[in-house]
């Protein structure tokens, strides 16, 4: 008997399966591979070997002819006993839009709900100068102390206006970031942080509601020179000659501030600060082979878009993507574990001399708590990105139940078989894909695109270059 039709399902309607940025992927990730050494190497620091295997876990994303998980109605009162099959996600960070996003949801929810105190908040954004951004290509051990200077500079900066507390400090989480709303290589990190300071037994102490963070700028600039210096990225003459400009390229952002009690604005800006360098909403791919992405003006580039080569979209993505121990969030100060557990914030576990040894469950196939949590984190999260939730029964609404999860390559011919029956076998390497063109060479003349007008070719191809990124 044939399955039922995921048309006539209605509800949950799974991602496509393939995407501008796939296409990218399956047009150009070989040719980067091989050029990238000798082309965008010193533009775009070195290709760690990692990013080859997480550009290929991107193409299988979301696609269920690489494997699935069956769902099916159990309830006798449905009337359809509906059937839903639900690609597998690649869960990289830093690259996939879709996974990222349900990272950034993830990680935002757990803050609200279990981590940061009811208080008020500012978002602060750090910018450092381009003639700093250099080094961040080659070393990117350098995010940490980025990370590390915004934090010692802003405890500074709060226990500068409570001289009578011992030890103040702030509750502050940051994320360092690596891009721009184009995509171009920016380092700088964006921080949420607590208006006022906690002491060591748990008190609040607010600041003025209308504080001047202006002499924070200068108490970064100070720490990032610092830290610099020390590991020989600078030289003193360098730094002599940023202190004596009169717009030294440093940037403090703290417009954006979270009322107490307001946690629906508290998880944006946290979903924010974790979001994935790409969004498939602004891109584009071109039937001449170039890749359209927009986003905000670009003071430098003076444009609000790229407009480069599939080969050069993917050079611009390596710097950005997260690799393997890459950490990519930081708590410091009263949201650290060491000052959480001493202000009774987070339950102490009992030591391991001392502890009762676990109950073992009576019935070894039952799920544990864990593997319950995780099922549920996953389903609500696709609830949440794509407002449906594809554990509910489209019919009845009950919970369906997970009678098989197929995976490639070990289980290729199951798979095959059901999404033949369900008329949905349309493998990647069989589908139609759209002829492309070569894009134009340097000097011609470049057509309206959707109304917009794009000057000469070799101005993308070639100006686009680490020492013109802006601060956007």
């Amino acid at each position: 008997m044939p399955l039922p039709l995921r048309e006539a399902v209605s509800g949950y309607r799974p991602r496509p399966a393939s995407n501008p940025l796939k296409e990218i992927l399956e047009d150009h990730l070989e040719e980067l591979l091989r050029v990238y050494d000798e082309r965008f190497r010193p533009l775009y620091g070195p290709l760690h070997p990692r990013v080859r295997e997480l550009f290929e876990r991107v193409l299988p994303c979301g696609d269920p002819h690489f494997g699935f998980v069956r769902l099916r109605c159990f309830n006798p009162d449905c009337p359809k006993k509906a059937e839903r099959l639900v690609p597998f996600s690649c869960k990289t960070r830093g690259l996939c839009p879709s996974c990222g996003q349900m990272r950034a949801l993830l990680w935002a929810e757990r803050m609200v709900e279990e981590v940061l105190p009811e208080v008020p908040y500012v978002q602060l954004v750090f910018t450092i100068p381009k003639i700093l951004r250099k080094a961040f290509l080659f070393d990117r051990s350098l995010y940490g102390d980025l990370c590390r200077s915004a934090y010692a500079a802003t405890r500074k900066f709060f226990q500068a206006h409570f001289p009578t507390l011992q030890k103040p400090v702030p509750a502050m989480v940051v994320a360092p970031q690596s891009f721009g709303s184009l995509v171009n290589f920016h380092p700088h990190c964006h921080t949420l942080s607590s208006l006022g300071v906690f002491t060591r037994d748990g008190q609040f102490h607010p600041v003025p509601e209308d504080l001047d963070f202006s002499p924070l700028e200068e108490l970064f600039r100070e720490e990032i020179f610092g830290i610099l210096l020390e590991k020989e990225k600078i030289t003193p003459e360098r730094v002599e000659l940023l202190r004596s400009w009169r717009h030294s390229g440093f940037h403090l952002n703290a417009e954006r501030r979270v009322a107490q009690g307001d946690r629906e604005d508290l998880e944006s800006v946290l979903k924010y600060m974790e979001r994935p360098p790409v969004a498939l909403t602004r891109l584009e791919y071109l039937d001449d082979g170039r890749v359209l992405y927009r986003g905000h003006y670009h003071p430098s580039l003076g444009r609000d878009h790229q407009l480069v080569s599939g080969l050069e979209f993917l050079a611009m993505l390596v710097p950005h993507v997260a690799l393997r121990f890459e950490c990519r969030i930081h708590s410091y100060g009263a949201l650290s574990t060491t000052i959480r557990r001493q202000l009774g914030w987070v339950e102490r576990k009992p030591s391991t001399a001392t502890a009762a040894p676990p109950d073992l469950p009576l019935h070894p196939e039952e799920e544990s708590a864990f593997v319950r949590l995780r099922r549920k984190n996953w389903a609500r999260l696709i609830a949440k990105t794509y407002l449906e939730d594809p554990s509910l029964c489209p019919f009845c609404g009950q919970e369906m139940r997970i009678v098989a999860a197929l995976t490639s390559p070990h289980q290729d011919q199951v798979i095959e078989k059901i999404l033949r029956c369900r008329r949905e076998w349309d493998p990647p390497w069989r589908r139609s894909r759209k002829a492309r063109g070569p894009p134009p060479a340097p000097g011609t003349k470049i057509e309206l695109v959707k109304g917009m007008t794009f000057r000469d070719e070799e101005e993308y191809f070639h100006q686009v270059s680490p020492a013109d990124d802006s601060d956007t």
